[in-house]
């Protein structure tokens, strides 16, 4: 895993960005247009991450490699929505009901001065974060875990060693 990369993506600029890439927009149009959506509900709204990790009395990257299953089920929900969003935007029909999607899109693109399609690959390059930094943190997890087993493992390889170097010495006579 390359730490380097999860903890860039978990700061401001690294976000931007990431979601610049994905999307392929200039990072500052990018934030002008992410911070005129807001909430564009990338977390559930009563999620508070690094208080409920706190809370739980886990590290953060722990606690989001857990939620990462329900994270998932989550954004292929909602990019299946997207999805059958614009497919309207092309004049194909919809078997989904969309309003909430469909009016985020038009409320964003309207603020923004963006076509609809651009606000769509914004919230593709969202949901591309969210699939990222979790991947990031199962990776960071694991590795974690692997480590400490090892240290585990070294240690326990080591006092029995030590063990069972003390039953081979005898005393010495006279003793």
């Amino acid at each position: 895993m390359n730490e380097t990369e999860l903890s860039e993506l978990l700061t401001p600029s690294g976000f931007f960005r990431f979601l610049a890439q994905q999307a392929k927009l200039d990072p500052e149009e990018v934030k002008r247009i992410y911070l005129l959506g807001r909430p564009w509900g990338l977390w559930p709204p009563d999620l508070d991450i690094s208080h409920e990790a706190a809370e739980a009395g886990v590290g953060l990257f722990t606690y989001l490699a857990a939620l990462q299953p329900l994270i998932d089920m989550d954004t292929e929900g909602k990019e299946a929505q997207l999805t059958a969003y614009e497919a309207t935007l092309i004049g194909g029909e919809t078997t989904q009901a969309i309003p909430a999607v469909r009016a985020h899109v038009e409320k964003v693109a309207t603020l923004s001065g963006k076509e609809e399609e651009t606000i769509c690959r914004l919230l593709h390059a969202l949901y591309a974060y969210r699939r990222r930094v979790g991947q990031l943190s199962i990776q960071r997890v694991s590795e974690s875990s692997r480590h400490r087993m090892e240290q585990y493992q070294a240690a326990s390889n080591c006092e029995t060693l030590s063990r069972g170097d003390r039953a081979t010495q005898r005393p010495l006579v006279g003793q």
